[in-house]
């Protein structure tokens, strides 16, 4: 039984990294997968959607309606953004790194002198439902009542048995869910068509009627609008601050460039289940802070042997067997 459990446990951290690392990246890896803009404010679009998630719900808003009004928040701000701003340095990737930083910086220091520095951590859906693995229970999901009766005097779980929370699975299958909703939309809707042409060949695209432009801007948008969706869902788990994209923005980027620009969606999910994989092996192995370090060597040897990214590497090779 201790096997199950301890395989149970790494494939949760799994699909916990792999939650985490697409709802990180998703939004970064549309705005530069399909604009060549780093964009170094997408952990301030991703704050810009925690704070409106949590002052919906301390208004009593569901968490739905508060992720859905974080996404058109976050879209809205990155479409004003992209208009003022960002649409002066496409295709300019030391400018818009600049650029994008400073607009990170400001939106930061607003949020503190409007906000203060903290606010009141908010509470986890589901968090009442426990999952229960290993010791005498072998496998059980418990609501709270169940799951308190099972503690001890000094408020801990059996031995040998651990507990994992219903909302990280939660996390994993809304960044499928979006996965799945990029896909339809670049391949059957009209947007998504004018969107690849825009990627593929933007003059070629303007000159036949592509307000190209105008697909920028809505390419910013949904790109901001989902990291508006993650920084909602990650203020369900986390302290909300003026800082909170910070946490997330290395890794988001590491994942970016370790996918690729060739392919979006391939690339991004390449990228993840081997990052998420080296990252959940190290960190059990010895610490979580190891985890992370081992993500940052990681992305460093692959890119030493394949610098356009995973992505373009598939790309390179189904161009040869052409």
């Amino acid at each position: 039984m201790e096997i199950v459990s301890a395989t149970f446990g790494i494939s949760f951290q799994y699909l916990d990294s792999i939650a985490f690392l697409i709802l990180s990246a998703i939004g970064l890896s549309i705005i530069f997968g399909m604009m060549g803009v780093i964009n170094m404010a997408h952990g301030e679009l991703m704050m810009i959607g925690a704070y409106i998630t949590a002052f919906l719900m301390y208004a009593g808003i569901p968490v739905p309606i508060a992720l859905i009004f974080a996404a058109l928040g976050s879209g809205l701000a990155g479409i004003i953004l992209e208009r003022l701003i960002i649409r002066f340095f496409y295709k300019q990737l030391l400018s818009s790194l600049v650029v994008t930083w400073g607009i990170s910086m400001i939106l930061s220091q607003v949020f503190l002198i409007s906000f203060g520095p903290t606010m009141e951590s908010l509470s986890t859906p589901f968090s009442d439902i426990k999952i229960l693995v290993g010791g005498n229970i072998n496998f059980a999901i418990l609501g709270k009542e169940s799951f308190e009766a099972l503690l001890n005097e000094n408020g801990r779980l059996p031995e040998g048995v651990e507990s994992y929370g219903i909302y990280r699975l939660v996390m994993f299958l809304v960044s499928i869910l979006l996965i799945i909703l990029i896909i339809l939309i670049l391949k059957f809707t009209s947007f998504g068509a004018k969107a690849r042409a825009t990627m593929e060949n933007p003059n070629m695209a303007n000159a036949l009627g592509i307000n190209t432009s105008r697909i920028y801007a809505y390419t910013f948008g949904f790109g901001s609008a989902l990291a508006g969706i993650a920084g909602g869902m990650f203020a369900l788990t986390a302290s909300i601050t003026p800082f909170f994209g910070a946490a997330y923005t290395a890794k988001a980027f590491v994942t970016v460039v370790v996918g690729g620009g060739a392919n979006l969606v391939s690339g991004l999910l390449a990228s993840v289940l081997s990052l998420g994989g080296i990252q959940t092996l190290f960190t059990n192995i010895f610490s979580v802070y190891i985890g992370f370090v081992s993500i940052i060597v990681a992305a460093f040897i692959i890119l030493l042997f394949l610098p356009t990214g995973i992505s373009g590497y598939f790309e390179k090779i189904k161009s040869r067997s052409n």
